[in-house]
Order: C-alpha cells, then sequence, then structure tokens
C-alpha cells in the first residue's frame, strides 16, 4: 500500500509546462549553467559527431530555454527540465541539484521525447 500527501500532484515526466508569471526566458538563459556528466572512462580519441551536444552544451541548453521547451516542477526559479529539439535529436537538460540554474543533459530516445516537443521543431 502506497500512502501520498492528500493533494499534492506531482507533475508528469516530459511534459512541456508554461512560464510562471514575472519569469522571462532570457532571464532563464543568461542564468543557466551546464555541468557535463560524468560518464566514466570512454574510448579516448575518439571525435565527438558533428552537432552533437559536447559541441556547445551550453548554447544548447540556452537555445532550449529561449524556445520555452520548459518542463516542472520548478526548483529555486529553474525548471527542472528544458528540451532543445534539432532536426530528429532532441536533448534533455536536467537540473543537477548542486546549484540553482545548474543543469546536464544527454540524448532521448524518439520514444522519450516530452508529449508536444514533437510539433515544435528549433
Amino acid at each position: 500500500m502506497v500512502l501520498r500527501a492528500p493533494g499534492r500532484r506531482r507533475e508528469p515526466r516530459r511534459a512541456l509546462s508554461p512560464l510562471p508569471a514575472r519569469v522571462t526566458r532570457e532571464e532563464l538563459s543568461t542564468a543557466a549553467a551546464f555541468m557535463p556528466r560524468d560518464s566514466g572512462p570512454g574510448p579516448a580519441g575518439l571525435p565527438d559527431p558533428p552537432g552533437s551536444l559536447a559541441s556547445a552544451p551550453l548554447g544548447t541548453l540556452r537555445s532550449g530555454i529561449l524556445t520555452g521547451h520548459l518542463g516542472g516542477p520548478w526548483l529555486s526559479g529553474f525548471p527542472r527540465y528544458v528540451w532543445h529539439r534539432s532536426g530528429d535529436t532532441v536533448v534533455e537538460f536536467r537540473l543537477t541539484g548542486r546549484r540553482p540554474g545548474e543543469y546536464t543533459g544527454y540524448e532521448l530516445h524518439p520514444s522519450e521525447w516530452p508529449e508536444g516537443l514533437a510539433d515544435h521543431a528549433s
């Protein structure tokens, strides 16, 4: 049996959410920071594919914010999720929890894309 607090609902994961009042995408974009994921040891010397997240992660994060591809809940004034779509690739950025506005990112499989994002091309 699972007990839940009455009236408390968690927003669905990977769903676009509206921008709160008195918050601008430009301010969020300027304040956001990118922290690379610690992926552990990997193949040394292999170049990143053209257009991959590794080529410009902060710009990709800020582009997702400016486009309005944001998902809640909001924590310390930032959305937990930001998505950036480029063609057939969607990158999900998630708050790291270390500092407000600090995100890490990774590519999503098309089956994991947020509802409604497939209709918005960046």
